[in-house]
């Protein structure tokens, strides 16, 4: 199932609130109906993390990349953009999705809710270039290639919405996060819209699979 827009506008609330206060340290609250996450331990290269974001008990794992390429540009210029992260995500309730990507409703039209487990994003911290039926940015684990989606962004919302990628079918998220338990190196790959430049992340998996335990346990 791909991702539609309303699934990626639902998830946007990591990156907004609980994620910058997380990843980035900042100093801000999230927001009115998020609470500020704790920490669950740092696992080698991995933390674990539980909060609130609004609809229920959310827990996520991040990690910062080992290295990034390239680190300039074709004309010697540093390339511009903040600091990238990647994450997998528990929910206690989240918004359920229909197969073409609009959001479920029962039949009185109420939005339907249901438990969310290995949601994955990662921000990589400059604006992505669009993706299509055609066109993706990809995960890529010990040489297996996933396709990511991301979306430009709308025009009152989340200012941060262009720097994150999903993985494009959620049927392949179970499969992604067992690889990535049972890996080494995850490389994720991204296209700026703004220069057209390829930038990639590698980051180790040393530590994933204990930090994936604690929000396994702190979000059953």
């Amino acid at each position: 199932m791909f991702r539609g827009f309303t699934m990626i506008s639902m998830r946007r609330r990591v990156l907004s609130g609980l994620m910058a206060t997380a990843l980035v340290t900042a100093c801000a609250a999230p927001g009115p109906a998020q609470s500020q996450p704790q920490t669950l331990g740092t696992f080698s290269d991995w933390t674990a993390w539980k909060g609130n974001d609004g609809f229920g008990a959310i827990c996520f794992i991040s990690a910062a990349p080992q290295d990034t390429s390239p680190k300039q540009t074709a004309d010697g210029k540093a390339i511009n953009r903040d600091p990238p992260a990647f994450l997998v995500i528990h929910r206690e309730k989240g918004p359920a999705i229909n197969a073409d990507g609009t959001a479920a409703k029962d039949a009185a039209g109420n939005q339907v809710f249901r438990k969310v487990r290995n949601e994955v994003q990662t921000v990589v911290g400059y604006p992505l270039r669009p993706t299509s039926d055609s066109f993706f940015h990809s995960a890529t684990v010990d040489g297996k290639r996933y396709s990511m989606r991301s979306m430009a962004d709308e025009a009152g919302t989340n200012e941060n919405e262009s720097e994150a990628a999903w993985i494009a079918s959620t049927e392949d998220e179970p499969g992604f996060v067992e690889a990535l338990k049972a890996g080494s190196k995850l490389v994720v790959t991204g296209t700026s819209n703004r220069s057209g430049i390829e930038l990639s992340d590698s980051y180790s998996l040393a530590g994933f699979t204990a930090a994936m335990a604690a929000i396994d346990k702190a979000c059953p």
